[in-house]
């Protein structure tokens, strides 16, 4: 089976590697803990300052949970620690992965390839997969590394951070503007990597006013590695030129995201939740008519409620009649 960490998904960003050296193994004289990543891979991580760091504070750091994987083979999910580390503030910052990683580093050796990947949807949610130089596999992904001892896999690169903040500060900046439910400007040829960042900008700005729960049932089912079964919802959809503006949008869990994109209801101009009776006389979708006439959840900052001009064109393109 073709390893599954080459190949970006829906849920999973583009590969970056690094091919281990001593010191990420544990085989150097120092006995060093965790993994060196490169200052070149450093903007596929979560953003660390070295400014803080001190003598008395010399390590910036934040918790990340990785999945660990040994060729496919699962092995895990740890709380595993991303840091710069500045020996008491006297050297430029190393950047470290450390802490649990001994499932994988215990099986590591020297020229072994360590292949990440970020969660989509997670944005502290890695995936770590050690291939080793005796696995069927090394072949394949030495060919894809080309020499190099870290980089990028493939021809479109990973989310960087430095995107992801720029994402956020457009997404910002909209929602500062007079509202529009359409793009303003004519479709453009945009790199996936820039659609990825505006749809994930987009989705946590919403998931957040919110407060992570649906705003039609107030479910947020959550799994024990903290993925909530919710998405950030377009009004007028992106299929439709609709725009990403937080105001365009609303939090819905996955079975009532689906019966709004679909017309099985609406929302009024007082905020409640419209079924239509094509709709409600249908046995399967009692649950939906219970809802019928309640108050959806609105959103932590009162300006950024959703539009009455993208409800009522929800009302009048996609509800059902």
């Amino acid at each position: 089976m073709a390893l599954m960490c080459l190949v970006p998904t829906d849920d999973w960003d583009a590969s970056f590697f690094k091919v281990l050296a001593s010191n990420d193994t544990g085989d150097a004289r120092g006995h060093q803990g965790g993994i060196v990543v490169p200052k070149d891979l450093r903007g596929f991580f979560p953003g660390l300052s070295e400014a803080g760091t001190s003598a008395l504070q010399p390590t910036a750091d934040r918790r990340l949970t990785a999945e660990l994987f040994l060729e496919n083979r699962y092995l895990g999910t740890v709380s595993t620690r991303y840091q710069y580390q500045t020996w008491g503030g006297t050297r430029t910052a190393e950047s470290r992965l450390t802490d649990q990683l001994v499932p994988l580093r215990s099986q590591a050796s020297v020229n072994d390839v360590l292949i990440m990947q970020r969660n989509t949807s997670r944005l502290d949610l890695f995936r770590l997969t050690l291939v080793r130089k005796s696995s069927p596999d090394y072949p394949v992904v030495t060919a894809a590394t080309a020499g190099r001892r870290w980089g990028v896999i493939g021809a479109v690169p990973p989310l960087s951070q430095r995107e992801l903040d720029k994402a956020f500060g457009d997404e910002e900046a909209t929602e500062g503007q007079p509202f529009s439910m359409f793009e303003s400007e004519p479709a453009v040829v945009e790199s996936k990597v820039r659609k990825i960042a505006r749809s994930v900008a987009f989705r946590e700005t919403v998931s957040r006013l919110y407060e992570y729960t649906c705003v039609a049932c107030g479910s947020a089912l959550r799994s024990p590695m903290g993925i909530v079964e919710l998405d950030a919802a377009h009004i007028v959809p992106r299929s439709k030129s609709g725009t990403d503006d937080a105001r365009n949008g609303i939090a819905l869990c996955k079975r009532h995201h689906w019966a709004f994109d679909g017309g099985l209801f609406g929302i009024s101009n007082d905020m409640k939740v419209i079924v239509p009776k094509c709709v409600g006389k249908m046995v399967e979708n009692s649950p939906l008519q219970d809802l019928s006439g309640c108050p959806i959840r609105r959103p932590s900052e009162k300006l950024l409620s959703p539009h009455p001009d993208a409800i009522e064109w929800h009302r009048v393109n996609v509800l059902l009649h």
